[in-house]
């Protein structure tokens, strides 16, 4: 994950413009969301799943931590979504439509 922050910074730094198309944005790509000029594919499906060692539950102080670290690159309404519902799927994926998302990001 650190490796997707610095470059997640370093385009927020320079401006650019981020299009998430595709089939799948999975795990700490969704972290991407954070650029300030970001595009949604409406048929992308994302999947978000909380912080673990590789599928093994961290300790309830580092699963705070690192939860609080991913959902600060999601804007306010998929940060409340992700903080209540979406870091407690540890062992799987919480998937949503790119058209999901768009409503839920933009529906406050």
């Amino acid at each position: 994950m650190g490796q997707r922050v610095q470059e997640i910074e370093r385009l927020k730094r320079i401006g650019q413009r981020v299009e998430i198309r595709g089939n799948i944005c999975y795990s700490s790509c969704t972290m991407y969301l954070g650029v300030t000029s970001v595009c949604v594919d409406p048929q992308t499906t994302f999947g978000f799943h909380g912080p673990s060692r590789s599928g093994t539950p961290l300790p309830a102080d580092q699963f705070e931590i690192w939860s609080k670290i991913m959902a600060k690159y999601y804007n306010a309404p998929l940060q409340q979504w992700f903080m209540s519902q979406g870091r407690y799927v540890i062992n799987d994926l919480y998937r949503m439509s790119g058209r999901q998302l768009i409503q839920l990001v933009f529906a406050a």
